[in-house]
Order: C-alpha cells, then sequence, then structure tokens
C-alpha cells in the first residue's frame, strides 16, 4: 500500500540539489555500464514525492546529437526503428540509514531505455507509487 508524502504533489528536484545529484547517478548508472561517457540524458523531468523519484530525459550523444548506439544490444533496434531517444527512470529511497545525497540511498525501482509506448504507464500500480508523481 502507498503511503501518502508530506506533500500532496511531486516536487522537482533543481540542479545543485544534493538529493537530485544522488539520484540523478542512480538513475543513470546503468546507462553509464552500457554506453560509458557516449550516453548522457539531458533532464526533461525529475520530480520526488516521498520516498519516489521519477525522471524523464532525452539521451543525447557527446555531441548533444542523437546518441551513438553501435557495438550495443540497442544497435539492432535503432536501425529497425523501434527505439526512441527517450530514458525514464524510477527510484526509491532505500531503508538503508544513509544521507539522502548519497547515491547509494536510492534504489532503482525501474527504467526504459528508449521506448517508443509510454513504458511507465503501469509503473504506479507495479510499485505502489504515488500516479501523481508520473503526472497521471
Amino acid at each position: 500500500m502507498y503511503t501518502p508524502s508530506a506533500h500532496p504533489f511531486p516536487v522537482a528536484l533543481t540542479p545543485g540539489d544534493p538529493v537530485r545529484e544522488a539520484a540523478f547517478q542512480a538513475a543513470t548508472a546503468r546507462l553509464d555500464e552500457w554506453f560509458g561517457d557516449r550516453v548522457q540524458v539531458q533532464v526533461e523531468r525529475f520530480d520526488r514525492m516521498g520516498p519516489w523519484v521519477f525522471l524523464q530525459g532525452t539521451m543525447r550523444g557527446t555531441d548533444n546529437g542523437r546518441p551513438y548506439y553501435a557495438g550495443t544490444v540497442y544497435e539492432a533496434r535503432r536501425a529497425d526503428g523501434v527505439m526512441s531517444d527517450v530514458y525514464v527512470a524510477l527510484l526509491k529511497k532505500t531503508d538503508e540509514p544513509r544521507p539522502e545525497n548519497d547515491a547509494r540511498a536510492w534504489r532503482l525501482a525501474n527504467y526504459a531505455v528508449g521506448p517508443t509506448d509510454v513504458a511507465w504507464l503501469t509503473w504506479p500500480d507495479d510499485h505502489e507509487a504515488p500516479r501523481a508523481l508520473f503526472g497521471f
């Protein structure tokens, strides 16, 4: 069962906020594993409600253009036209006693690399996260 946060609406994590930096590091760790520094995420939404954080962004290459997927598992999907440049991630604060500005305080609950539909539509039910966090 979802436990409401003190805020009945999502709060944007703004640049310079130490929680934003830690959550961003946790949210993009998988991308770093797969692509190294070839792909970065341009943030469009980065919101928090209680222990939940939702990141929605666009993947960009090092030249700020389209990402370079050659040599990755995503190369064929891109070639077949079934991959967008969208990246979304859902994080939840762990129960471990860590400061919120520590990336290890955040657990990646779900993510989608290059979805061509609204892959996060079921996440509120799947993870018992607040619907408002996703803008639903």
